[in-house]
């Protein structure tokens, strides 16, 4: 309360919708019993939520419209805002000092939550505190560990732990200098012919036929080791003036490499952006044939893409809301964003033994409660893979419930069949 002068902002991190409405309660109730007069809170969730036969809205507790809490949080009267999944994302509060977690957070999602601490409050000498309820700091540390931690910048990151990684890969025999060399031909053409990219396929083809070969924990080594490799090479080369013109040919290879491997591996679901535009050739691919022949998409070739089949209606129904939401967001997506997004959230529901159970014993229309409670949960953790889309559905709860409820009946049947 003491931190910016008395202008300090906290931020309280709940587990659901429901929670936020609990605790904003219970925060009023202490509130009043402690005769605070300095305390004041704002609470953020999407839609409509019941609690104890009582239906409760954001804009109903807070008595102001949605869209104008960030600019009532923003003013001195206001200086705790509880959330559940809105605004742990692209809320940008220079006066927010403390955090209290109350939910699990991991991967990307724990980034971005608790980097709303980090916005500097000139003039001030902004210190920040985080209470952490549910999660141990070594996730913590390990979801940071990824996006260039400090200690990973200024002890490991130097051309000679480039050299040494460089070293290991070649040390696992699985590329082939010539073949690095007629890779790097071929990407930076004007203009691939049909058969110039088939010769790229079958090179790349070819060195992961070779981790393939070695048992499954080396060719997770080789593939983790490659990733360090890109990771490293790419902030040496944006942050120094270091020049390798052999080893910036290897980069290349790998870079497609690792992108080859995963649009041909099971999982989530991948996000190509960096890897389209780091060498202007996927994107001249995709732009040619993502409409015209689906099989190039990788996405469909991802084996959970076959289990949907969308109707005609469904399509055209998908195709109107993704139409709305362009024009409203001033965004240029497809419908193919949408299909990739189902794909993804599809394949984390899979894995929940809760919504199998509900699906193998209940009706449809009984199951989409369950699928619904689910939702925010499998975005946040597809993050990652999907940032943009899916952080557009968690801040729109019509939008979200529209577009994935054409998709409920697919991922029941899925969910009931497993």
């Amino acid at each position: 309360m003491d931190e910016l002068c008395g202008n300090a902002k906290a931020m309280i991190i709940t587990p659901s919708r429901e929670a936020a409405v609990k605790y904003r309660q219970e925060l009023e109730n202490y509130i009043v019993k402690k005769g605070y007069e300095d305390i004041k809170a704002l609470v953020a969730f999407s839609g409509k939520v019941n609690v104890d036969e009582t239906e409760y809205t954001e804009a109903g507790m807070n008595g102001i419209s949605e869209d104008k809490l960030t600019q009532t949080f923003d003013r001195p009267n206001y200086n705790v805002l509880l959330v559940a999944n809105k605004y742990q994302t692209g809320f940008d509060q220079p006066k927010l000092c403390a955090m209290y977690i109350l939910k699990k957070l991991k991967g990307v999602n724990a980034v971005q939550t608790l980097s709303r601490l980090n916005r500097i409050c000139p003039p001030f000498d902004k210190k920040t505190f985080v209470l952490d309820f549910v999660n141990e700091y070594s996730d913590i540390e390990g979801a940071f560990s990824k996006y260039y931690t400090t200690t990973l910048l200024s002890n490991s990151v130097t051309p000679g732990s480039i050299y040494d990684l460089e070293a290991k890969i070649d040390g696992y025999y699985i590329l082939d200098p010539s073949d690095i060399d007629v890779v790097n031909e071929l990407i930076y053409m004007d203009k691939l012919t049909a058969k110039e990219k088939k010769r790229l396929t079958t090179l790349l083809g070819r060195a992961k036929r070779n981790i393939e070969k070695e048992d499954e924990a080396t060719q997770k080594e080789i593939v983790t080791t490659m990733r360090k490799f890109v990771r490293f090479y790419e902030f040496l080369i944006q942050a120094t003036c270091f020049e390798d013109t052999e080893l910036h040919k290897k980069y290349k290879f790998i870079l497609l490499l690792l992108s080859y491997i995963n649009i041909r591996s099971s999982g989530g679901g991948f996000d190509l952006t960096g890897k389209i535009t780091a060498i202007n050739f996927v994107q001249k691919k995709k732009e040619e044939h993502i409409k015209t022949n689906h099989k190039l998409d990788p996405i469909i070739k991802l084996p959970s893409a076959e289990n949907f089949i969308l109707t005609e209606d469904k399509m055209e129904k998908l195709s109107e809301i993704i139409r709305e939401i362009n024009s409203m967001a001033g965004k240029t997506y497809s419908d193919d964003v949408a299909i990739k997004s189902m794909l993804q959230i599809k394949d984390i529901m899979m894995k929940s033994d809760k919504l199998k159970t509900s699906a193998k014993n209940n009706t449809e229309k009984d199951f989409e409660f369950a699928y619904y409670d689910n939702i925010d949960d499998a975005l946040i953790e597809g993050l990652e893979q999907n940032q943009d889309f899916f952080s557009l559905l968690l801040s729109n709860e019509d939008i979200k419930k529209r577009v994935l409820g054409i998709f409920a009946d697919e991922v029941y049947k899925s969910l009931k069949n497993a």
